[in-house]
């Protein structure tokens, strides 16, 4: 991938950019991550919220005499929670060796990235995802590897 981000894109960020994020991305990365966990406890509160308001549904459609008019929280939704929930510890585990400028923090923000495209991927096997979710995989990706790429050079190893 260096190879794709660095020498066949034309497109470079000026030193003082790549100086700049790869000094702050600690922070960006402490951010990045009590964020992502903060949303997983929302995601997990709207999730079964939603699930008491499908319950009500269902028993009102029954008491009309109609079907179940939808289903309980599926398996992809706890797989996006689980993803979450690791992606923020990863991004959490990234910020003592990004701060220390370390090739180990650097790596740590690639591992999420790649969590992101592989969660990206599962989505589009989900029925309402599809082809919107496949554009918006491909954009974040090459955008998130195009400026982790740009600041790898300057993590020690």
């Amino acid at each position: 991938l260096d190879e794709f981000f660095n020498k066949k894109i034309g497109l470079k960020l000026p030193e003082g950019g790549r100086v700049w994020l790869s000094k702050n991305a600690w922070w960006l990365a402490l951010l990045g991550g009590v964020f992502s966990l903060w949303s997983v406890l929302g995601f997990w509160r709207l999730g079964h919220t939603a699930d008491r308001f499908v319950d009500f549904a269902n028993q009102l459609s029954q008491v009309y005499g109609g079907a179940a008019v939808s289903h309980h929280l599926g398996f992809m939704w706890y797989i996006a929670l689980v993803a979450m929930l690791v992606q923020g510890v990863i991004l959490l585990l990234a910020v003592s060796p990004l701060k220390a400028m370390k090739k180990a923090g650097w790596n740590w923000l690639f591992y999420s990235m790649l969590l992101s495209v592989v969660l990206g991927v599962v989505e589009l096997f989900v029925p309402g995802y599809g082809f919107g979710s496949l554009i918006g995989l491909i954009i974040g990706s090459l955008i998130g590897g195009f400026l982790l790429f740009q600041t790898r050079a300057k993590f020690a190893k």
